[in-house]
C-alpha cells in the first residue's frame, strides 16, 4: 500500500508540479493604456532603481514590472514600436501605464503629443500582476512658482487632479462684460505637462490653446491659454477652470 503511494506521490510531482511551473512561465505580461515620456528634467538623477537617467537611452518607468524587464511599446495610433528596459517606477499619474524616455518618445512619434496611447507586451515570460489603467495613484500636491514673466510654471510634476476650493485670478482687476480677456492656466518647461492641462481644461468644456515662447536665457516654456474670453463669461470660464483641478490663474485685457 505505501509502495501505491509512494508511486502516486512521484507521479504528481512529474506531472503537476512541471504543468504548474510551466504554466507559470507562459505568462507574458500585456497592458493597454497611456504612455507618457520624462527627459532632460530628470537627466543625471537616480532611477528609483539606482541607475542614473540618461534620456537618451531606451528606458521607462513602470508602476510593477521588475527592474530589467524588456518591453515592447507600441504606439496605437501609428504602429510605431520601441524596446525598452524597465529602470524606474512611474508614471504618477492616473490612467497612465508607463513613462518612456525621451528617446524611446522620439522613435514612437510621441514628443509634441506627449501623451499615446499604447500597448506594452514583455518579450520574457514573467509573473507579474498589473495594475488596473484605471486604478487610483496617489498625486502630490505642486506648489507653482512664477517665473521671470510672471507665469505660472510646473516645472516637473504632474499637473494636480484634486478640486480646489476656490481658485485665484490674478492680478486683480475690474471685468467689464463688453471687452474680451486672456487666462493663462500655466505655463510649462516639460511639453508634456502642458499638454496634460490642456486635456483637463478641454474635458471641462473649455476650449484652450498651446503657445510656446523662449525668454531672454534662451529658456523654451509651453503656455496653455483660454483666449477671446467675454467679460460676462469670466466667472464661469474660472469655475470651469477650479473644476479641472487648477486653483490659479493669469488674467489679462485682450486688445
Amino acid at each position: 500500500m505505501k509502495k501505491k503511494l509512494s508511486i502516486l506521490f512521484m507521479l504528481f510531482l512529474t506531472v503537476f508540479i512541471p504543468f504548474y511551473v510551466q504554466a507559470q512561465e507562459t505568462d507574458v505580461f500585456r497592458q493597454e493604456g497611456i504612455a507618457s515620456w520624462y527627459g532632460r528634467e530628470f537627466e543625471g538623477r537616480p532611477t528609483a532603481s539606482g541607475e542614473i537617467f540618461d534620456a537618451s537611452q531606451m528606458t521607462a518607468a513602470h508602476p510593477s514590472l521588475p527592474f530589467g524587464t524588456m518591453v515592447v511599446v507600441t504606439n496605437q495610433h501609428n504602429n510605431k514600436k520601441v524596446t525598452v528596459r524597465i529602470n524606474d517606477r512611474g508614471p504618477f499619474v492616473a490612467a497612465r501605464i508607463i513613462d518612456v524616455s525621451r528617446a524611446a518618445a522620439e522613435q514612437l512619434d510621441m514628443v509634441v503629443t506627449g501623451t499615446a496611447p499604447v500597448m506594452v507586451e514583455s518579450i520574457d515570460r514573467i509573473v507579474v500582476t498589473a495594475p488596473s489603467v484605471n486604478q487610483s495613484i496617489p498625486i502630490a500636491p505642486v506648489n507653482p512658482i512664477n517665473d521671470i514673466t510672471g507665469s505660472v510654471v510646473f516645472a516637473s510634476q504632474p499637473v494636480v487632479t484634486q478640486i480646489p476650493d476656490h481658485i485665484t485670478l490674478s492680478p486683480a482687476i475690474n471685468i467689464a462684460a463688453d471687452k474680451s480677456y486672456r487666462l493663462q492656466v500655466g505655463s510649462y518647461k516639460i511639453a508634456r505637462n502642458a499638454v496634460d492641462t490642456f486635456e483637463k481644461l478641454k474635458n471641462s468644456g473649455l476650449n484652450p490653446a498651446y503657445e510656446r515662447f523662449t525668454n531672454g536665457e534662451n529658456v523654451e516654456y509651453f503656455r496653455v491659454v483660454l483666449a477671446g474670453i467675454n467679460g460676462s463669461d469670466v466667472q464661469l470660464t474660472a469655475d470651469k477652470i477650479r473644476a479641472a483641478g487648477f486653483k490659479e490663474a493669469l488674467i489679462r485685457e485682450e486688445n
